[in-house]
């Protein structure tokens, strides 16, 4: 093990003001406890009880790291530094890897001759208005490590977004085939996922109606099918988890970087510019159930400092975190997530 990656298993967060071992007490608890309602349902197709067994001892055992960096000087008065955020979107991937070059980390996340889809979030995206810089920060580091724009697709963008990345564009046909999803149904999935060779995911932070939060997990769930309406019953649970459960997306889905730059604690998509904070925040793993996790709690942690209660009482997680957990998709348990901050 290097230096550098012992410094990263070792390293503990003080973000805010609050240290890793007050965040796991304030969100601690059994996998069944996190989850709405007690013990957590399974759902989809029967496994044999050995093989639920394997899965769930190793669950058990496992830990996962995610990276956050939080700096309020990243977007004053809603306009992007796009150096500092070069800057600490290197870092949090770097540190990730676990490697002091961003070229390294790159070529440790993805292959020379991957085929790159970048999901970003069409909704809210003008009045949040952070998608552009992300993007452009983004293919301009990947092409710096040697990628080709010309391999990469970017989702939910403005047009003139890929004519300055130079990226290709999507394909907006759909799947010839239905994935089974499980208790939730069936749908197609873009055609550019069969195209993809490797997904790169980066969700806002955003509060939401029905699922409580939107982040890595929905942007992909319901961001990547044809009937997504179809999909929203009882609080997107278990359709999210089972979705991203799905073969297609699991064996693409190579990094999450959440887009925390401008916040929507409240509101949902029918928030308003007084709903949205200018956290500065973003979060990379390669877990997506991990990432929501944390996003959830600086969810609330912005939304106590506007006077306002968290969105789910106690330790709770919204149920598509703990669903999918159970589905072996990634890790939502707190104490289980080594949260390492940039410093």
């Amino acid at each position: 093990m290097s230096d550098r990656e012992a410094k990263s298993r070792t390293k503990r967060a003080d973000i805010g003001g609050l240290s890793r071992r007050q965040f796991l007490a304030g969100a601690a608890g059994s996998v069944s406890a996190l989850a709405v309602g007690g013990a957590i349902p399974r759902f989809g197709h029967a496994d044999s009880r050995t093989a639920s067994t394997d899965r769930r001892t190793e669950a058990v055992l496992s830990t996962t790291t995610v990276v956050m960096a939080s700096d309020s000087h990243l977007v004053p008065a809603r306009i992007v530094q796009k150096g500092l955020l070069r800057t600490y979107l290197e870092r949090v991937v770097a540190d990730l890897m676990a490697e002091r070059e961003i070229g390294e980390a790159w070529h440790k996340l993805l292959k020379e001759d991957d085929r790159i889809l970048i999901k970003f979030n069409q909704s809210m995206a003008g009045m949040i208005g952070t998608t552009p810089a992300m993007a452009e920060t983004l293919v301009a580091s990947l092409k710096r490590a040697g990628f080709d724009p010309s391999r990469i697709v970017l989702l939910e963008v403005e047009p003139n977004v890929r004519s300055k990345t130079g990226t290709r564009m999507p394909d907006h046909r759909w799947q010839g085939k239905e994935v089974e999803f499980g208790a939730s149904g069936s749908d197609c999935f873009r055609a550019d996922v069969d195209w993809a060779t490797a997904i790169i995911n980066v969700p806002f932070l955003k509060t939401h109606h029905r699922a409580v939060m939107t982040g890595c997990l929905k942007n992909l769930s319901h961001g990547l099918i044809r009937h997504p309406a179809r999909f929203h019953d009882d609080g997107c649970a278990p359709a999210i988890a089972e979705i991203n459960a799905s073969v297609d997306l699991r064996s693409r889905v190579k990094l999450n970087i959440v887009n925390g730059l401008r916040m929507n604690y409240a509101g949902g998509a029918d928030g308003s510019e007084n709903e949205i904070s200018n956290a500065g925040l973003l979060i990379a793993g390669t877990d997506a159930a991990a990432c929501d996790s944390i996003g959830f709690r600086q969810i609330n942690r912005v939304r106590s400092k506007f006077g306002m209660g968290p969105i789910l009482p106690g330790p709770t997680l919204p149920r598509q975190l703990a669903i999918a957990e159970s589905l072996g998709v990634g890790i939502a348990n707190p104490e289980r997530i080594e949260l390492q901050p940039v410093e």
